[in-house]
């Protein structure tokens, strides 16, 4: 019984050791970009004064078979208000990169990535608590190693109308 236990263990990281070998590229590839950096965005000014920051800090799931990200608001004033938690996944049936990520106020956003040229496009259902969604889509541009563009429209009346536009820079090593 103890060989056969060992049997399955040695031949087991065997089979793990090959698939490494022949890893195909990766369907993160687009979103890597992202990974392991925090990233910083300032939104429009409203009626009220300054308009709050954001932060998105993205990073490999334990697995590395999805990218997990956090992003935060910093308010005037230096107040930390986290925002939304999420996960981009291969779905390998629908040959297709998803996400989900679920906010703090409990709505629920699920939707798919596809890149157009350098832009990633992402469109998404929201639904907010009471049951109620809207369509929204957001396009990241990278802007060289160390911005993004974040442009995110709503569909409204038969058409895609921009809601905000947010550049983001990478923060240095260790901000958070």
């Amino acid at each position: 019984m103890k060989t056969l236990i060992l049997y399955v263990l040695i031949g087991g990281a065997g089979l793990v050791a090959s698939r490494a070998v022949a890893a195909e590229p990766s369907h993160y590839t687009p979103l890597a970009f992202l990974v392991d950096h925090t990233w910083l965005g300032h939104l429009p000014d409203g009626p009220q004064g300054p308009g709050p920051a954001i932060t998105l800090k993205a990073g490999w799931a334990a697995n590395h078979q999805g990218i997990d990200f956090d992003s935060t608001f910093i308010m005037p004033g230096g107040q930390r208000v986290p925002y939304t938690s999420g996960l981009y996944a291969w779905d390998p049936a629908k040959k297709q990169l998803l996400f989900l990520y679920t906010d703090a106020e409990g709505s629920l956003t699920q939707g798919t990535v596809r890149a157009d040229k350098e832009t990633l496009i992402h469109d998404f259902a929201v639904t907010e608590k009471d049951g109620t969604t809207s369509k929204v889509q957001a396009r990241i541009t990278p802007q060289g190693a160390n911005a993004y563009v974040n442009e995110i429209y709503r569909w409204q009346d038969g058409a895609w109308k921009k809601f905000v536009s947010v550049r983001y820079e990478r923060q240095p090593e260790g901000v958070k």
